[in-house]
């Protein structure tokens, strides 16, 4: 089992077509959220937060949903 943080190459995790995929490199990551562990592709700029802490899809999806209020600007804008 990989550890979070770990590198590796493409073709080496079985992800056959392109050469560019083949020779992408994928981090091992867990979702903050769910605690889901998995490859990704890694980012071109290289933070060490995003690459190992990114969420996976679900929960990016929930996420996205949540609305979030800010008290003030609704009670300026007179919403609440």
């Amino acid at each position: 089992m990989p550890n979070i943080g770990d590198e590796i190459r493409g073709k080496e995790i079985g992800k056959i077509g392109k050469r560019t995929v083949e020779m992408q490199k994928f981090v091992w990551v867990g979702c903050p959220d769910c605690k889901e562990e998995r490859w990704t592709q890694k980012k071109p700029v290289f933070n060490p937060v995003n690459n190992t802490s990114r969420r996976c899809y679900r929960c990016s999806i929930n996420h996205a949903k949540q609305f979030r209020l800010n008290p003030e600007k609704a009670a300026k804008e007179g919403r609440i």
